[in-house]
């Protein structure tokens, strides 16, 4: 195994950096420091620059903390929506949300990262866009290899632009003053301090589209066509065209309704389904029960062809996934064996991300994805054989039996992009494209929803699936197939739908302008409130660069 080295280089370009090591973590080690003049001198160094951009940005918001008790980062936007409880609720944060009173004063020290994070990204990512083409000038590396690594820098920097764009971006001349919609865009490293260069204003919300296409475009060409794992979980071609998918569908939808795009997404899914990398949805050996079903396997399975990028944690390597003190009930720091010792050494738990029961009720019987122990559980086996009752859902997709017995930090990997999802981009893009394609979007929504009613190739009663399926069908197959991979309020954004538990127990999405709204104190609803599909720009933002105009309704 190598040995890792951080890496500081430049006044303008201070950057910490690590190598790969001969296993799939890109694991962390201070050795040495180097100036830039000492920098860019190697394959090894450009190597230990990309590696860096795989840690930060979006990355880092997943697992990234106000507290140690409060929730991640990218849990905010599902709490909001109501449909997720924070049930520590641990600070202002959860009943602000609560009680819809989402300034850019009460949300400052949360919001603050979102916005600032992805841009330390996008300098690192700038900074390569400008170095690694130097470095082929100077015979150090050559073109090949230049493409492959700055491929990877690419997909980062749309990553990090299209997170900015869902999060604070609206439409042209919305922004108070009547500006732009889009968020900064910058493309060169900062090598100056001159404001006039620094504080730049917000570009077109269209610009800024355009661009994350050219760079995902640009990564696509130069990416390998194989699965995440096969490529000891490097970007793919596949990642690539997964989050392009994914831009093309929030594009096409609020708040630029550019539907043009649609078809652009189907085709962009549709790349995957037929693309050859070798990926392929897992099936369902069991219900759950010995933890062999599909939902278990993308869990537990670190070599899984479902998945199609995740962010990777390992702690033995002091990288440990910290939703494990997000994923189940309070009550369980106190339970104990009948020799009075305790089952776990945690000290603290909160289900920070509790499915509300809109979302649980909604399941139909049949679906193994309600069933315990695939996404949710409601009880405990220990290790004695002794049976702990959980008093709600907890989320058995985030839970590791040695990180919680040990209190360490779990070592399952957050899935970001799986095959299963490319199935329904597809579904939904195909549906709203200008010529829909009704019997093909069937047929993806059909591939995922079947699967989760199939046990060792036999399929449940219950399965069913309407002979012209709408984008209410997706919109719900949506929900129960990634509850706990934080994709619902983009659900909710880019189509303004919002889900209404009927007595049925089925889901009628609605318009959510007229939508009761799940989980808000005081009848708190979205009608008066539209304005909080974005976060306000944070105000320390706005103070540091005076061209920065704030978003409608703050």
């Amino acid at each position: 195994m190598k040995k890792i080295k951080y890496i500081v280089f430049g006044v303008f370009s201070l950057l910490t950096m690590v190598t790969t090591s001969c296993s799939n973590f890109l694991e962390e080690e201070p050795l040495d420091l180097k100036t830039d003049g000492q920098f860019w001198t190697s394959d090894a160094d450009a190597q230990s620059a990309v590696n860096m951009v795989y840690s930060g940005g979006v990355p880092y918001l997943y697992g990234g903390r106000n507290t140690g008790w409060q929730p991640t980062r990218l849990m905010y936007n599902g709490l909001l929506s109501g449909l997720f409880v924070d049930d520590k609720k641990d600070g202002d944060l959860s009943s602000n949300m609560e009680t819809l009173n989402i300034n850019f004063q009460t949300v400052a020290g949360d919001v603050g990262e979102l916005w600032r994070e992805p841009y330390v990204s996008i300098g690192r990512c700038n900074v390569l866009a400008k170095r690694l083409p130097q470095m082929v000038e100077a015979g150090i590396i050559s073109e090949d290899r230049k493409n492959e690594l700055l491929a990877q820098a690419y997909f980062f920097r749309a990553w990090s632009y299209f997170f900015l764009i869902k999060e604070f971006g609206c439409k042209d001349g919305e922004a108070q003053g009547g500006g732009n919609g889009g968020v900064p865009l910058v493309l060169e490293p900062y090598e100056t301090t001159d404001p006039s260069v620094i504080n730049q204003p917000r570009a077109s919300i269209v610009a800024v589209y355009e661009q994350i296409e050219k760079d995902l475009l640009g990564a696509i060409k130069y990416l390998p066509n194989t699965t995440f794992y096969d490529n000891g979980c490097r970007i793919t071609r596949p990642a690539a065209q997964a989050l392009l998918a994914s831009v093309y569908l929030q594009w096409a939808g609020y708040p630029l309704q550019d539907t043009d795009k649609y078809a652009e997404a189907a085709q962009m899914a549709e790349s995957i389904i037929n693309g050859g990398a070798g990926h392929a949805l897992e099936q369902n050996e069991d219900d759950g029960t010995n933890q062999l079903s599909a939902f278990n396997k993308i869990k537990n399975n670190k070599k899984s062809k479902e998945i199609i990028y995740a962010i990777e944690y390992d702690e033995t390597l002091n990288q440990g996934n910290p939703y494990i003190n997000a994923c189940m009930t309070g009550q369980a720091t106190a339970w104990v064996e009948d020799d009075n010792s305790k089952v776990f050494a945690t000290s603290v738990l909160a289900n920070m991300y509790h499915a509300s029961d809109v979302v649980l009720d909604s399941y139909e019987d049949g679906d193994v994805r309600i069933k315990e122990k695939n996404f949710f559980f409601t009880n405990y086996v220990s290790n004695t054989g002794k049976v702990f009752e959980c008093n709600q859902y907890d989320n058995w997709f985030w839970f590791e039996d040695y990180a919680m017995i040990n209190s360490k930090g779990s070592s399952l990997n957050f899935p970001v992009f799986r095959l299963a999802e490319i199935y329904l981009i597809a579904a939904e893009a195909l549906l709203k494209q200008n010529n829909p394609d009704q019997a093909k979007a069937r047929t993806y929504l059909e591939t995922v929803r079947k699967r989760a009613f199939t046990v060792n190739g036999e399929l449940n009663a219950n399965y069913d699936l309407p002979a012209t399926v709408t984008i209410e069908d997706v919109l719900t197959e949506r929900l129960h197939e990634l509850p706990l991979e934080l994709k619902v309020w983009d659900d909710i954004r880019r189509n303004r739908l919002y889900p209404q538990l009927q007595a049925d127990n089925s889901l009628k999405w609605v318009d959510i302008a007229t939508a009761e709204t799940y989980n808000k104190r005081d009848n708190k609803s979205f009608k008066d409130n539209l304005h909080m599909l974005l976060w306000p720009i944070p105000q320390s933002a706005m103070e540091r660069n005076p061209n920065l105009t704030q978003n409608p309704g703050y």
